[in-house]
């Protein structure tokens, strides 16, 4: 059974319907015979029911006790200004010996005359001290619930546009003590209108202030006539009376910045710019990683100074790359490079790499002893996050597939989803960089200012030096002033130092870090693409190289099933000399070598190798429009031989189905008469050897006596030739 109380609601049937009833319950007799309640949705006094009937109303489901919350229960007293705090005070003390005198209050009997009485004691009028006391019913009986809703007039955030109607608002016009006539004008849906454009078009997209977009507003749009005067057109604006004041138009513009906050600062600065300066900064990225390893950040940028060459002495060589990877969790830095490789991947796979490697080696080969305390991080993480650049490639599947390492792309222009590492890029800048010879300051350089290039001392070990001494002070000794500190650590006395959050946390909360070999990881951090067994050798790129278990199992011999076989093979693109075969199902690795030791490719990178070809390439599409035209010239020489000797063939009535025989003693002919001209000895071009046409028959050459006669010559003049000699007497036998 429900058991009811004194301000429950009571939500009468049908439930459903947007005008359903609801009465507050009042009071309760204390032998719960009957109780009071007053309707919610009207101006009703309160009315009596009886329990039972409530009761069993409830049982049958034509009632049910509901949650309903008021307005002013959200109001806090203290908050008020004080002229509100003043009207509830006064109203309370009116009606508050009323409302305690239950239940006869609730009787119109008895009420009338106690509200006589208020009404003597306080000047109240009667409608007031009515409305007070059901204000105070309705709203739970509560004291704030006697507090005006002065917030819910005027209809407040609606646009009042005025019509022709409608008198003149505002302040008047100085000018009005003198013209009384010029009063100006209201803010009606026209002027509105132009004032929406002026503020979106010309303060927004064009960024003009607001006074100059006033201004252009008016001469856009509040033009009277234009006239024309030396030669040159010029507007006349409305007389002033007719067009809007400055004042005015600023205060539809904060109209219009309140009503759309967010769509007008995305329409001033751009959405990208939105997202990364102006956004929200809500949250805390370190609470993504719950333990060491777990994310580590890893971007680039270019430092803000200029070295010099390490070679000859104080010549600048420009900016180098610094690639930062950063443990999410303890916000410890892992791996650094820096370098000239960059932005891209090559760079991030040498930070990588560092991250993964004995950061003694690494320090040692720098000339700076460390113990391996001071950076204890030779691991890789669960997963990489970077930005859509040179992470977001084909070429680091090793990275993926074989490490099991992986990588989240953040979203374009959002580095402020990556904002620890992005943050270190300015702790460089303040705690390395600053002040260094060579420095490029971020104040634009005045007309005399030298150039930084000049001042440049610092070669890339030296720069190195400074910024893993400051790799190393940020690790071991900065306190970080605004990390949060969870119990745990707080009840642990942990310091917010990189390096005993990084401890403690592979101590408390276990740890995603992962171990390699150091040659492991290199092969695996190179780029990997495909090569192609061919008898040549295994092409790659335009290159053929070899090993030793390629020849001695005979990849390259025609008929090896391996020939045509795809290979992956992973690459340093600084050098072509040597390529890495990964092994089948990625299990291990062998040296390619270059077949060609004199290839064009030697000692070259892969980009100067590739754009050589693409030269190649390039000069070919070039040399195309010849290389067409000479064949087409070569073509049409082709076919007009070939059509001419045709014609003559037709001509002579030669037949297909004649005998073909005797061809070896016709070109055996043909050969010795050919001889007598292609010798060396030969000094007549111009003499032609040639049958009369006596001689031709059929399929058989007939020699005549003239020509047997030239024949013998020649065959004097020559050496002799035994065949000749046989095939002419065997011939002049025929003929005889």
């Amino acid at each position: 059974m429900q058991v009811l109380t004194v301000n429950q609601v009571l939500q009468w049937t049908p439930f459903e319907d947007n005008n359903s009833k609801f009465e507050r319950i009042l009071y309760i007799s204390p032998d719960q015979d009957y109780l009071y309640v007053i309707n919610l949705n009207a101006e009703d006094f309160p009315v009596m029911r009886l329990v039972e009937d409530v009761s069993t109303a409830i049982l049958s489901e034509e009632a049910r006790v509901v949650n309903f919350s008021t307005e002013v229960e959200k109001f806090s007293y203290e908050s008020l200004p004080d002229d509100r705090k003043e009207e509830i005070d006064e109203a309370w003390n009116a009606i508050k010996e009323l409302v305690e005198n239950e239940p006869y209050i609730y009787v119109s009997d008895y009420r009338g005359p106690m509200v006589t009485d208020c009404m003597n004691k306080t000047g109240f009028s009667m409608p007031r001290v009515h409305r007070c006391l059901k204000k105070y019913w309705r709203s739970g009986k509560i004291k704030i619930g006697l507090l005006n809703h002065y917030h819910n007039c005027g209809g407040r955030g609606s646009d009042k546009v005025a019509t022709n109607l409608t008198a003149k608002r505002g302040r008047k016009r100085k000018i009005t003590r003198l013209e009384p006539e010029k009063v100006g004008i209201n803010t009606d849906d026209y002027v509105l209108k132009k004032f929406k454009f002026a503020y979106r078009k010309y303060h927004l997209r064009e960024n003009l202030s607001l006074r100059e977009s006033f201004k252009k507003m008016l001469r856009t749009f509040f033009i009277s006539l234009y006239e024309e005067g030396n030669g040159r057109i010029k507007p006349v604006l409305l007389p002033r009376e007719q067009r809007p004041e400055f004042k005015t138009f600023c205060y539809y513009v904060n109209k219009f910045k309140n009503s759309n906050f967010i769509g007008d600062s995305l329409a001033l600065v751009g959405e990208r710019r939105f997202n990364l300066e102006l956004r929200a900064k809500i949250g805390n990225q370190t609470k993504a990683a719950l333990a060491p390893g777990s994310v580590f950040h890893i971007d680039a940028t270019i430092a803000d100074i200029y070295l010099t060459s390490s070679y000859r002495e104080f010549l600048p060589i420009g900016r180098p790359v610094i690639y930062s990877v950063i443990d999410l969790f303890s916000h410890f830095i892992v791996g650094l490079y820096i370098g000239f490789e960059g932005p891209s991947y090559l760079g991030a796979a040498m930070a990588i790499y560092n991250t993964g490697s004995s950061k003694v080696e690494y320090c040692r080969k720098l000339g700076i002893p460390i113990a391996e305390e001071d950076w204890p991080a030779v691991y890789l993480p669960r997963q990489f996050t970077a930005d859509r650049g040179e992470m977001l490639t084909k070429k680091n599947t090793g990275l993926r597939n074989l490490l099991g390492v992986d990588i989240e792309y953040m979203a374009p222009y959002r580095a402020d989803w990556k904002a620890l590492v992005e943050s270190f890029f300015n702790v460089y800048k303040v705690g390395a960089i600053s002040r260094l010879p060579g420095e490029v300051s971020m104040e634009m350089r005045r007309r005399g200012d030298p150039d930084p290039r000049t001042k440049a001392v610092l070669t890339l070990r030296e720069f190195s030096e400074i910024m893993i001494d400051l790799a190393i002070w940020h690790n071991n000794d900065h306190w970080m002033k605004g990390y949060e500190l969870d119990e745990h650590m707080i009840a642990e006395g942990i310091k917010p130092i990189p390096r005993d959050l990084w401890l403690w946390g592979m101590k408390r909360r276990g740890h995603c870090l992962r171990t390699f070999q150091e040659d492991v990881l290199k092969i695996n951090l190179l780029p990997t693409e495909t090569g192609r067994i061919t008898n040549l050798g295994i092409k790659f790129k335009g290159i053929h190289y070899k090993c030793d278990q390629a020849i001695r199992e005979g990849w390259f011999v025609d008929g090896n099933p391996r020939m045509g076989q795809q290979l992956n093979i992973a690459y340093d693109p600084r050098f072509t000399d040597k390529v890495i075969l990964k092994g089948e199902n990625g299990i291990g690795y062998q040296e390619l070598v270059m077949i060609d030791p004199d290839h064009n490719a030697k000692e070259k990178t892969w980009d100067e190798f590739l754009h050589i070809l693409e030269v190649i390439d390039l000069e070919h599409e070039v040399y195309k429009e010849a290389e067409e035209q000479a064949e087409a010239v070569k073509g049409y020489n082709r076919d007009k031989i070939t059509e001419t000797a045709k014609l003559i063939k037709q001509a002579a009535g030669s037949n297909h189905s004649k005998p073909i025989n005797g061809i070896a003693e016709r070109k055996a002919m043909e050969k010795e008469l050919n001889r007598a001209k292609e010798h060396f000895f030969y000094n007549n071009p111009n003499e032609e050897v040639s049958f009369d046409d006596n001689e031709i028959n059929g399929d058989n050459v007939v020699l005549s006596e003239t020509s047997i006669n030239k024949q013998e010559a020649s065959e004097e003049k020559a050496i002799g030739n035994a065949r000749l000699m046989a095939l002419l007497s065997e011939q002049a036998m025929k003929s005889s």
